[in-house]
């Protein structure tokens, strides 16, 4: 027995002088050059290695002094001062031999160009297709046998593990100009190899500022285990698992989203994987309060076939990750499952999303709207959709379908018993001049000459946002069907009863067919179509009203036409325009019509007022010329019962120019004046020039009681043609449709005239009634002298 302790002392003793001498014989730094060109002939790049130690104390050490690798465009990809590869002799002894590489403190450069390509994944050659050569005439091409390699015993054995050891790796993007830094970047690989479990670990500490407001900090953990089976040095199976964690990962972007640490955010799964196929046994995915199963097989022949499914998430807690979210108040909740399956070239897939009451606080909302309903997605197609919206005074559901995403063709249905919005939503009260318009007329003046002054940015070209719509041949290929049927509308004191419409749209050309309502007491029916597609969209339009009471039209949403005029309104309208941008569509818009107004009244014109100011105004002007008329007055109250049987006439609107030269107002009798003449009136600049006649039909001036004496001869009605004739004024009103003036310039010259012809006529008549009484009285005095008598 000693003596076979003495022979292996002497073994060790040996070995132990091996170890410590071998190094100081054997110069590993002599491969060095091999090695450099053997690795640079397989990459696009180049690798730069420092001097090369050995060590075989504990086991086989093999150290790098420093080392790096660039990139074909010579940037360092891998930089590293502490470097070194081991091979411990237990793992020799065993058959199972393992090899170590240890990188301390690297840098890690990966860049991704414009193109989109990461300079990591370009480093490898991509090798050349084997040709095959041929031999002499009538030689044929050599077949590669197909019989499986048998790896050496050793070789499967081997084992493969790397550290990487608090790293800084560095990301930049060129094309989004980005650059992010990771530092404490530790990799773990342990027992890589085809024979038994292999185990990665990469973690790291994140502290980085990614673009102007968007800061990660916090620890990232990703665990992944892989354990092969092989036999007869075939490939047969693996199980894989894995684990990604971010849960104490710190993530703010401004003030649009903030992740705290704590709040879950991992991944975790098992999968099996064969040459043919890969099982995922199991997968789940979770961020917040929302988690996504997944399972399946991929297979290499019949594709996949995978099924998902997400619980329905309550959205309330999203709020402590959205803060713009806290005050809407969002709360309801989504669901989410569905089904892949077939080969990338045929996918098939189904989905069904749930909307469960959900429901968000708005600005301007009483109440919060509460929404539910489903989608049932198939392969390209919606199959069906069902969404219903509920709130106080309101219910209204939308149902159809979407067949095709590439050349979508939409049909829907929108139905509703009733939306009193006035019960949802807080409507901005209308502002009215009344108390404001002296102290805000100085800022409105300046205002405008502000606006004039400046240029409009390209966000008020409403036009140009159709832009990329226009462009996009999904949206070109799309159609549209659907149908519109709401009992009634409320808004702002204004009902709509018994809605209805079709809406279609087909290569950008948009309709509106068969719009039917009824409001203001009477019937609305109209169409309307758009065409999209030029820079300067095109419409057309067509309505009809019948029995629109105007008054309640005007108070509810023009409240510059408020107590303008009533009555009810009867039109026929046909037309059409250009553009979307507000003052160019008032400039392309093109019109013409005719309309009909029974039980009218103008309620910021007062005709009777307006007659008494001009014949008043008047008669002192024809009293320079007919001195007789001096003194004469007329006292008009005002009437604001001014009404009328019908007022009607015909109208074009272009250039934002409405024109109605025949305007004829028929007065109701012993309550108006009747008008007739030409209207003009600026959309734009709501300008008003209008050419009437006022036509004293029923005497309700009293000018018809203005009488003079001439040689003791009462001329009665002398500002009418004849005394039975009416008394007529022509008269224009100018300034604004919203604010009218009214001008007399022409009443003088025209009633001056009337009353001088009236009176010079009277006055021939006195003389020549002078003349037959004189002679009637010679005559006489003539036959008493002749006849004595």
């Amino acid at each position: 027995m000693k003596k076979v302790m003495k022979i292996l002392g002497s073994i060790a003793a040996v070995f132990l002088v091996l170890i410590l001498t071998i190094p100081f014989f054997v110069n590993v730094d002599h491969y060095r050059p091999e090695i450099v060109k053997a690795v640079n002939e397989k990459i696009n790049g180049e690798l730069e290695l420092g001097k090369l130690s050995l060590s075989l104390w504990g086991r086989v050490h093999v150290g790098v002094d420093g080392l790096k690798l660039k990139d074909s465009s010579k940037a360092q990809v891998i930089a590293v001062k502490d470097a070194a590869f081991d091979l411990p002799y237990w793992s020799i002894l065993s058959g199972s031999p393992l090899i170590t590489f240890v990188m301390k403190e690297p840098e890690i450069t990966v860049v991704k160009d414009k193109a989109g390509k990461l300079n990591v994944m370009s480093l490898m050659k991509t090798q050349a297709p084997a040709t095959t050569v041929s031999g002499g005439a009538g030689s044929s091409p050599s077949t590669p046998t197909s019989t499986p390699v048998q790896l050496p015993s050793l070789v499967l054995n081997a084992h493969f593990g790397m550290f990487i050891i608090n790293a800084k790796m560095v990301y930049q993007d060129a094309a989004l100009a980005l650059k992010n830094t990771v530092e404490r970047l530790n990799v773990r690989l342990k027992d890589f190899s085809l024979t038994r479990k292999t185990e990665v670990e990469v973690w790291a500490d994140v502290k980085t500022r990614m673009g102007a407001d968007l800061n990660v900090e916090g620890p990232l953990k990703f665990t992944l285990g892989l354990n092969p089976d092989v036999s007869g040095g075939e490939f047969k199976s693996a199980a894989v698992e894995g684990v990604f964690s971010a849960d104490d990962l710190f993530i703010e972007k401004g003030k649009l989203f903030v992740k705290n640490k704590g709040i879950p955010a991992h991944l975790q799964f098992k999968a099996g994987v064969t040459p043919s196929e890969l099982k995922l046994q199991e997968a789940s995915m979770v961020f917040h309060n929302a988690e996504v199963q997944v399972s399946g097989v991929m297979h290499q022949e019949k594709g996949a076939d995978f099924k998902f499914e997400a619980k329905p998430v309550d959205l309330k807690p999203w709020s402590d990750l959205v803060p713009m979210l806290r005050e809407y108040d969002l709360e309801g909740k989504l669901g989410l499952k569905g089904e892949v399956k077939g080969k990338p070239e045929s996918i098939q897939y189904a989905a069904e999303v749930s909307i469960d009451q959900l429901s968000a606080k708005g600005p301007h909302l009483k109440a919060k709207p509460v929404f539910s309903g489903s989608l049932s997605i198939v392969t390209d197609k919606i199959e069906k959709f069902s969404i219903s919206m509920k709130g106080p005074g309101n219910d209204l559901s939308l149902e159809g379908k979407l067949i095709s995403f590439t050349k979508p063709d939409l049909s829907f249905s929108i139905k509703s018993t009733g939306m009193d919005l006035d019960q949802w939503i807080d409507f901005p009260k209308p502002e009215t001049t009344s108390g404001k318009a002296e102290s805000a007329g100085a800022e409105k003046s300046a205002e405008k000459r502000s606006e004039k002054s400046s240029e409009k940015t390209s966000a008020d070209d409403y036009d140009a946002l159709l832009e990329p719509l226009r462009s996009n041949e999904i949206a070109r290929a799309m159609t549209v069907d659907g149908t519109v049927k709401i009992d009634f509308i409320k808004a702002k004191g204004i009902r709509i009863d018994h809605l209805s419409a079709r809406m279609q749209m087909k290569n950008l050309v948009t309709s509106i067919s068969g719009l039917k309502m009824q409001m203001y007491a009477g019937t609305l029916a109209g169409e309307f179509g758009c065409d999209l597609k030029p820079k300067e969209p095109q419409y057309t339009l067509s309505f009809t009203a019948s029995g629109l009471d105007m008054q309640k039209a005007v108070e509810s949403q023009f409240q510059s036409f408020k107590n303008t005029l009533t009555g009810k309104l009867s039109a026929s309208v046909q037309g059409g325009g250009a553009s979307f941008n507000p003052d160019t569509a008032k400039k392309r818009l093109q019109m013409k019509g005719d309309f009909k107004l029974v039980e009218g009244a103008f309620r910021t014109l007062d005709i009777a007022k307006m007659a008494g100011e001009s014949i008043n105004g008047s008669l002192g002007k024809i009293a320079e010329k007919v001195p007789v008329l001096k003194g004469k007055n007329l006292k008009v109250n005002s009437n604001a019962d001014s009404r009328y049987e019908v007022i009607s006439g015909n109208f074009t609107l272009r250039d934002g120019i409405l024109d109605a030269p025949n305007f004829v107002a028929k007065a109701v009798p012993q309550h108006g004046i009747d008008l007739k003449g030409a209207t003009r009136m600026g959309i734009l600049d709501e300008s008003l020039d209008a050419k009437w006649e006022l036509t004293d039909t029923y005497r309700l001036t009293g000018a018809d009681r203005l009488s003079v004496e001439i040689a003791g001869k009462t001329i009665s009605n002398f500002l009418a043609k004849s005394e039975k004739d009416p008394v007529i004024l022509p008269i224009s009103v100018g300034c604004k449709w919203s604010a009218p003036c009214t001008h007399y310039d022409q009443v003088a010259e025209y009633l001056g005239g009337v009353a001088a012809g009236r009176l010079s006529h009277a006055a021939q008549d006195v003389v020549k009634q002078k003349v037959q009484d004189t002679i009637k009285k010679g005559v006489g005095d003539a036959l008493k002298g002749l006849f004595g008598r």
